[in-house]
């Protein structure tokens, strides 16, 4: 599979980040963070700009466009490299990733989320590190609790797992409208400019679609995810060597001494792996052959390198710049709160690996068996 990107999608990759680069410097992030996230006007003027630009209708892609998983994929990585405060990842990415796993029935959504409503996806159980159903349908009312939910705050929709309360049937996403029957709570979050919440429903959904298996759904934003974390590592490590080039001490760049180059080198490996899995993922999700359990494992572990790749990004830009990267005033903090939040994202990476290796071990007893 070539997983390299097309004239196309480069020249969508320079056009985003040219945008953001203007629309959107640290200090966008910085100032929602000071603003305590949900309440600031600057995520509503970039948000605007944002939807106006088109970005917000990769969620409902027409047939025969030209822009798929992978050119979401671009976009994402670009807004983490920017750290943008933005619900892009969790209205376009997340729910709506989640809602084209259900069909052409769930189509009046996906044409809400890309005309600029802001949604999300609640599938965290409280207590639980991987994602999955949080409520139950009966008789058509939707009951349960999700916990960390991404920009829940802002959100309008939420996008949510349910089962019946028998665990008989096969599992159904879920939409509800935030308002009646649907609480929701603001947390503490570790990047308010990405603030995040819990809900609790006890409401009747807006629409409930039945699916297969839960891995359809979740594959799409794994990958999302995966994205947007990808962006945030490569910004982190691409500061960290501009600083060990130009910070010198006994009359040497930093970035030659054994102990910060060595450190770089490993955090590239890990960004270009990451990077590698993510396309691979995302071009499997936009291949009618690839099987359900497949394109799960691949979006799995994509999610799962890039939230390692993202962390250790960010850990070393710190330790490179010194005391500087530890003060309010430098950027690094704005990576690091970012990439912490992202990681945690549909699944930490150990909680990930874990389980593609339990499935891949029983897949094998079964097999041998």
């Amino acid at each position: 599979m070539d997983v390299g990107l097309n004239s196309e999608q480069l020249s969508l990759r320079d056009t985003v980040r040219d945008i953001l680069r203007t629309e959107c410097p640290p200090d966008a992030a910085r100032q929602v963070l000071n603003d305590a996230g949900t309440d600031s006007e600057r995520w509503r003027s970039l948000w605007k700009t944002i939807v106006d630009l088109g970005w917000t209708e990769l969620a409902a892609p027409e047939a025969g466009d030209d822009f798929g998983p992978v050119e979401l994929a671009v976009v994402l990585e670009e807004c983490g490299a920017a750290i943008a405060p933005i619900p892009l990842l969790s209205s376009v990415g997340l729910a709506a990733g989640a809602l084209r796993a259900c069909g052409p029935a769930a189509a009046p959504l996906l044409t809400d989320i890309a005309g600029g409503v802001v949604a999300t996806l609640a599938v965290h159980s409280p207590g639980s590190r991987l994602p999955g159903p949080v409520a139950t349908l009966r008789r058509g009312r939707l009951r349960g609790r999700a916990v960390a939910v991404p920009n829940l705050p802002r959100a309008e929709l939420i996008v949510t797992l349910a089962t019946d309360e028998d665990g008989k049937r096969a599992p159904a996403v879920a939409v509800a409208r935030c308002g009646d029957g649907v609480s929701t709570v603001a947390v503490e979050s570790t990047d308010p400019a990405q603030p995040i919440g819990d809900v609790e429903f006890d409401a009747e959904p807006l629409a409930t679609f039945a699916v297969e298996d839960i891995e359809s759904v979740l594959t799409a934003p794994l990958v999302a995810v995966a994205a947007d974390l990808v962006g945030v590592a490569g910004a982190a490590l691409q500061r960290s060597v501009g600083y060990a080039k130009a910070r010198r001490q006994f009359g040497t760049p930093i970035g030659a001494f054994q102990g910060i180059k060595h450190a770089l080198a490993d955090n590239y490996v890990s960004v270009e792996r990451a990077r590698s899995l993510t396309y691979a993922a995302a071009a499997q999700i936009g291949d009618p052959g690839t099987a359900p359990a497949t394109a799960w494992t691949t979006a799995a572990l994509a999610k799962a390198a890039a939230g390692d790749a993202a962390a250790n990004c960010a850990r070393t830009a710190v330790q490179v710049h010194g005391a500087l990267g530890q003060t309010w005033e430098h950027d690094i903090h704005l990576f690091v709160r970012h990439a912490w939040q992202g990681a945690a994202m549909l699944g930490d990476s150990r909680a990930l690996y874990y389980e593609v290796g339990s499935r891949f071990v029983g897949g094998f007893e079964g097999a041998g068996a």
